[in-house]
């Protein structure tokens, strides 16, 4: 200007940016906000995976809970069917055997036939066991024995014979405590063992715990009375005008003397008149 030329030094060309926003906008964002970003999704997904995680585990335990209970339900159920079948003239012996923490038990049945399927083939058993099997961690087997023929000793003595099953099935495993307990219908007090010859307990009581952190389930199983078959057919036997083999007098129910006394039903026969005794003579005056 007026002449005058400026000439500009290039060390006092200085142009700032800090304060200019159309440039700081196109440089992107800062490391920092990008870890902070990362840092916040990777605590959510946490969350997330914590909750669906959790959520899982409460939908299996309450499973296995159910399924606990339905098994549990299931063998209680299948005890109480059995005990309320048992015949009249049943056999049975409790011996318990403390080893430890537990009762280990042995109950027999005689005189209980049953027919089972076993590897394809129908199979007969005369005697079975409901046994305990301590395993080597502590806990137990609930085992149902099958036999071919007795086991009991029948002189009284109340010792069992040795026998080798036929067949075994595992009803439970892994149980924590399972404890029997019979009750004499004539002392009326509770014991762990019976083996008195010819008669039953008339109640069965079972101390149960199935699972370690499980409460005690306490079950009563009641053994109805029941006639022994056996002495049905002896008082049958025994009856007036009844013969060893079961039938009426020989000739069909004729007596000697020619008069016929009816039929087996105790009815005048067909034809036949019964005799009629000659009652006393009154004397008139």
């Amino acid at each position: 200007m007026n002449g005058t030329n400026y000439l500009l030094n290039p060390g006092d060309m200085h142009v700032s940016t800090n304060h200019n926003p159309t440039l700081r906008a196109r440089c992107g964002y800062l490391l920092l906000e990008v870890v902070l970003g990362l840092a916040i999704a990777v605590l959510i997904l946490s969350g997330v995976f914590a909750l669906a995680s959790g959520s899982l585990a409460i939908s299996e335990a309450i499973a296995d809970e159910g399924r606990t209970q339905i098994t549990q339900e299931t063998f209680l159920t299948f005890l109480e069917r059995n005990f309320e079948s048992l015949p009249g003239n049943t056999m049975l012996e409790l011996e318990s055997t403390e080893r430890g923490r537990h009762y280990i038990s042995k109950m027999t049945f005689e005189n209980v036939p049953m027919a089972f399927g076993w590897a394809g083939q129908t199979i007969s058993a005369e005697a079975t066991q409901l046994v305990t099997v301590q395993r080597q961690d502590g806990t137990l087997d609930i085992v149902l024995r099958y036999f071919e023929g007795n086991i009991l000793d029948e002189t009284g003595e109340g010792q069992a014979l040795t026998a080798d099953p036929i067949a075994e099935l595992v009803l439970l495993r892994n149980v924590w405590r399972f404890e029997w307990e019979v009750l004499d219908g004539r002392t009326m007090e509770w014991s762990y063992d019976w083996d008195l010859k010819g008669r039953m307990p008339i109640l069965l009581k079972l101390n149960a715990v199935f699972h370690p952190d499980g409460e005690i389930v306490v079950h009563h199983f009641w053994i109805p009375p029941k006639t022994n078959p056996e002495t049905v057919i002896n008082a049958n036997t025994r009856l007036p005008g009844a013969t060893p083999g079961g039938g009426t007098n020989p000739g069909g129910g004729n007596t000697p003397g020619g008069g016929n006394t009816g039929d087996s039903t105790g009815q005048p026969a067909r034809g036949g008149t019964v005799p009629q005794r000659e009652g006393p003579r009154i004397r008139r005056r």
